[in-house]
């Protein structure tokens, strides 16, 4: 339910990060259209009010010219006689003025234009008288163009912050980007890669041929990765390598149980037991202490067989062998050895208290009801048991079991339901 939660809110969290993504794209798309389009305006303006300034100053230069003719007659019946072009000059001038929306330069070149025409005539009747005149245009002029070279300023300046501006923006857009993207990354990596190198270090000293491995693997990984602290994928991996790790713990642990306990009776097999009573004999060698070890036969098992089937034979098995593991100490290793012959090993018991727990053994198998017992020699299903113990009665393993067979041999054909030490044939001398 709760990783359901993460997981919708999550996706909810992605949705927004996308619708938000994509209004700030069109707003930055729509913004940029705008300003290019603005930008064009103040652009053009500026180029215009920098036209009429530069005409203008074409215009002074006419005028200066003008005044400066008045001393030379030739000069000035010239310029008098071309009057169309100097009042072209002028109504151009009215027109940028217009379009550069420099209303009241405007007016004032529309006024100076006819004023000027009518000038120009009564310089030409007159042939004199025009110098006071042209001097006071051209200081007009000049304030005109102070003006004019003010607006330019501004103009350009409105230019030049418009894309400061803009820049801007478009900074503080990019700086909000990155800083979401530097968060998420950071996050992300809080709460994927730093979990994802710890799984990574601990799956290192993964072991799978070693149980306690498996188990440690599990354990470090709940204690590298806790809930809580890190992304629900994170959480998800962490819990599927702790599954994978105890499912595999508990399929090596029966592999173990398959490949050392016997199938039809659940104790452990032979291999095994003989693994553990040379590793006991060694020990109690080095240590100077005691191993005993009893054989165990089922009496006339082989007739019970006959007479009631195998399966019955196997059920007698599976009992016998629920009793010994009932009766056995926890540090005792009962084992089948093979057929109907049971091993039981003791470590540091001597032949006495081995003696005891088989003889409480015997008792038990004994007193049990099993399934058609009264065909059998007897009327019931009896066992038969020989000890020996190290180093009274052997030198090694190999011999320990020897021995204890032979006690069982003794036990066997002295009429059954009986148990021997080793040390006891031996010493009244029954064997050779």
């Amino acid at each position: 339910m709760r990783q359901s939660s993460e997981t919708f809110n999550r996706n909810l969290h992605f949705k927004a990060v996308v619708v938000a993504g994509v209004i700030c794209s069109m707003l930055l798309l729509v913004g940029t259209a705008g300003f290019l389009f603005y930008q064009t305006r103040l652009q053009q303006r500026a180029d215009e009010i920098q036209t009429l300034y530069k005409d203008l100053l074409d215009f002074r230069s006419m005028l200066t010219k003008l005044q400066l003719a008045e001393e030379r007659p030739e000069i000035f019946r010239e310029v008098i006689q071309n009057t169309t072009p100097v009042t072209l000059h002028s109504l151009n001038y009215s027109e940028l003025g217009e379009q550069s929306r420099l209303s009241e330069i405007a007016h004032w070149l529309q006024s100076q234009h006819s004023m000027l025409e009518k000038m120009l005539r009564e310089i030409e009747i007159q042939k004199s008288g025009a110098e006071g005149i042209i001097s006071r245009k051209i200081l007009q002029l000049d304030e005109v163009m102070l003006q004019v070279s003010l607006e330019l300023h501004h103009a350009h300046e409105q230019t030049s912050g418009t894309i400061q501006f803009f820049l801007f923006i478009v900074l503080l857009i990019l700086l909000l980007f990155s800083g979401g993207a530097t968060t998420l990354i950071i996050k992300n990596y809080r709460q994927t890669v730093i979990p994802l190198n710890r799984l990574a270090g601990t799956l290192l000293q993964f072991n799978k041929d070693l149980p306690e491995s498996i188990h440690d693997t599990a354990e470090d990984v709940k204690k590298s990765c806790p809930k809580d602290c890190f992304s629900s994928d994170i959480n998800r991996v962490t819990e599927t390598i702790v599954t994978f790790c105890q499912d595999l713990e508990m399929k090596n642990r029966k592999l173990d149980e398959l490949f050392i306990k016997d199938e039809k009776t659940n104790l452990y097999n032979y291999r095994h037991f003989k693994e553990h009573l040379i590793g006991d004999v060694a020990r109690a060698k080095r240590y100077n202490d005691l191993v005993s070890l009893a054989m165990l036969d089922i009496d006339h098992f082989k007739a019970y067989n006959d007479a009631n089937g195998h399966i019955a034979g196997d059920r007698v098995l599976q009992r016998i062998a629920e009793i010994i593991l009932e009766e056995c100490r926890h540090t005792d290793m009962p084992a089948r050895f093979g057929g109907e012959e049971f091993a039981i090993l003791f470590p540091r018991t001597d032949a006495a208290q081995a003696r005891g727990i088989v003889v409480r053994l015997m008792e038990v198998i004994c007193a049990e009801p099993f399934e058609r017992e009264r065909n059998q020699p007897g009327g019931r299903l009896t066992i038969s048991a020989g000890i020996a113990t190290f180093p009274h009665d052997a030198q090694g393993w190999y011999s320990l079991i020897n021995n204890a067979d032979r006690a069982l041999y003794e036990s066997k054909s002295t009429g059954r339901n009986k148990v021997f030490n080793y040390e006891e044939i031996r010493t009244e001398g029954s064997l050779s």
